[in-house]
């Protein structure tokens, strides 16, 4: 069975020789929805109500552009393996493309994305999701989460975590008193007595 790689470009199809063997080329990863990725590359991603993070893998990445518009277009090429790739996704909703961030290492190329309205999309690109892009687990946080850590930067709330854990929680002092009294009852030593003076021969 002989499939047909989308999109054709223009020319003249043959037929090969009976006698050469078929290969089944690798064909580019294209949805509806207008996200185009080719073979070998895979996107992970992962997301805050404010913004998106992506990550391209592409070995080793040269010449690199990146390119978006506000109406969540985002355009990935770079050379690799002698090879020019063009990745085109075709984000879930709009972003605030002034304000997208790019930086290319030996593994890919990452981006930071600021949506346009607060909320989770849940998907990444609009129509069906290829394959070839998978959820960032690692940075995943659930929107439970993401609450907290925005109502206390810092960590929990130490008002809370102290009426839970009694009133010494977070403090020293009680502790320390504990101990001065502690080595005070094992202190047979007086303050007027002198100091007896040893000596060692």
């Amino acid at each position: 069975q002989v499939g047909v790689v989308w999109p054709l470009r223009p020319g003249r199809l043959t037929m090969a020789s009976s006698s050469a063997p078929i290969v089944l080329a690798s064909a580019t990863s294209v949805t509806p929805g207008g996200t185009v990725i080719p073979p070998g590359v895979r996107v992970t991603w992962s997301e805050r109500a404010d913004r998106l993070s992506l990550h391209v893998e592409i070995a080793e990445p040269e010449e690199v552009a990146v390119s978006s518009t506000d109406a969540g277009a985002v355009a990935i090429d770079a050379d690799s393996d002698e090879r020019r790739l063009e990745v085109r996704l075709q984000l879930f909703s709009q972003i605030d493309a002034s304000k997208t961030r790019w930086t290319a290492s030996g593994r890919g190329v990452a981006l930071e994305l600021s949506k346009l309205r607060i909320g989770r999309w849940n998907v990444l690109v609009a129509g069906v999701t290829p394959a070839t892009i998978k959820v960032d687990w690692s940075q995943y946080v659930d929107e439970e989460e993401e609450r907290e850590a925005k109502l206390y930067p810092h960590g929990y709330d130490t008002y809370k975590m102290r009426g839970a854990m009694g009133k010494d929680w977070g403090s020293n002092v009680a502790h320390e008193l504990a101990a001065q009294k502690q080595l005070a009852a094992i202190n047979t030593s007086r303050p007027d007595e002198e100091d007896e003076e040893i000596s060692c021969y």
